[in-house]
């Protein structure tokens, strides 16, 4: 096994790849984006050989595909790659007392546009509470917070 892709953490060492071979970036948004399931939520990291990986309840990871997205847009121009169409991964929602299940996925011969991909993961990523802040999703920001609930500040601040 050659280990395993995270969600959050490639797509944010791609952002820094930017300014030197943009095509990387562009690569890496496109291949996180088929690891969404249709429901907006995404693997937190999987391992690609075997077509397993963790489904989970946080909430930053898919926020940093629209991020990503945006600043790939901004420096490039190519709004092209919103028009992408890209499948999403499938398997078994999270029951209402699961955290996290590492899990089999397949790929869904259904695909949409990258755009789609990403307001899926705001709205599902972005609950908010009766005080106008965002509930926290397990692990926010910090794989070490995946037993807190509670309010996020910093995705409130990562969601503006």
């Amino acid at each position: 096994m050659v280990g395993a892709f995270g969600f959050r953490d490639q797509l944010q060492d791609s952002l820094m790849l930017l300014w030197f071979d943009e095509s990387i970036t562009r690569n890496q948004i496109i291949y996180h984006a088929m690891h969404q399931f249709e429901e907006g939520d995404v693997l937190h990291w999987w391992h690609p050989e075997k077509n397993n990986g963790t489904r989970t309840r946080y909430t930053d990871d898919l926020l940093w595909l629209p991020y990503i997205l945006s600043k790939y847009i901004k420096y490039t121009g190519d709004i092209e790659i919103l028009d992408e169409q890209i499948p999403y991964v499938k398997s078994e929602v999270l029951k209402e007392n699961e955290i996290e299940r590492y899990t089999e996925t397949e790929t869904t011969q259904y695909t949409e546009s990258l755009f789609k991909h990403c307001l899926k993961a705001i709205e599902y990523g972005v609950k908010i509470d009766e005080n106008g802040l965002p509930k926290m999703g397990n692990g926010d920001w910090n794989d070490g917070m995946n037993n807190i609930q509670g309010q996020s500040i910093w995705l409130r601040i990562f969601y503006l």
